[in-house]
């Protein structure tokens, strides 16, 4: 298992990234993923309590059944079940803990953009081979976890190819696309602990498209 912090600096080059030319479906609450199917779904969207320091980490463990995993939720964390597997994501100071599941992964997190209040926004998603996202950028840190199959982050400065149990975490406000790779599907988690008071994802379409680094 990998886990790697994607830096902050940006230079732009040209891209090949057009050649991908299929989009995959927009992320939206009970989407057909939820049921198994294609689709991206935003699963929760929770605030956060006041105070929240780092260094913090972007911790998930699994449990045997979804009940079990609710039943471990705290402030700082959301509990679904996706992919076949019932998941607690957290956000906390270490990953010592592990709430009465199993652990899977954990990350650690760069500094949260300057706000009064934050939420983390839980994501899932289920995509086709050749698949991408739209352009975007989060008004906070977003972090990867794949579930199953490969997955590939295109930014301005280079392309990030994860596999199975990868993490990766991106900072607030880095252009990027992300590109569902393999022979197969993409199954995937996803998080974005964000400023409250902006929305956690901002397309980028026509003139401010950005121009990335390709995964082809």
């Amino acid at each position: 298992m990998r886990a790697a912090i994607l830096g902050f600096t940006i230079v732009l080059v040209l891209s090949t990234s057009g050649a991908w030319a299929q989009l995959e479906p927009a992320c939206v609450e009970n989407s057909p993923e939820r049921r198994g199917e294609v689709g991206c779904s935003l699963v929760e969207n929770k605030p956060l309590p006041s105070g929240l320091k780092g260094p913090l980490v972007w911790h998930i463990d699994q449990f045997a059944t979804q009940e079990t995993a609710k039943s471990a939720v705290g402030p700082t964390s959301i509990a679904f079940a996706a992919h076949g597997v019932a998941w607690l994501m957290t956000i906390e100071p270490t990953a010592t803990e592990h709430h009465g599941g199993q652990h899977v992964a954990a990350a650690a997190l760069p500094a949260l953009p300057p706000a009064e209040k934050y939420a983390m926004l839980a994501m899932s998603a289920n995509i086709p081979s050749g698949l991408t996202s739209r352009f975007h950028h989060h008004s906070g840190i977003e972090g990867f976890f794949v579930a199953d199959g490969q997955q590939c982050l295109e930014t301005a400065d280079r392309t990030y190819l994860m596999n199975k149990g990868d993490t990766l975490v991106v900072p607030a406000g880095i252009a990027m696309r992300l590109v569902a790779t393999g022979p197969t599907p993409r199954r995937a988690l996803a998080v974005i602990i964000y400023d409250a008071s902006q929305p956690p994802t901002t397309r980028m379409e026509g003139e401010a498209a950005p121009k990335l680094m390709s995964c082809k």
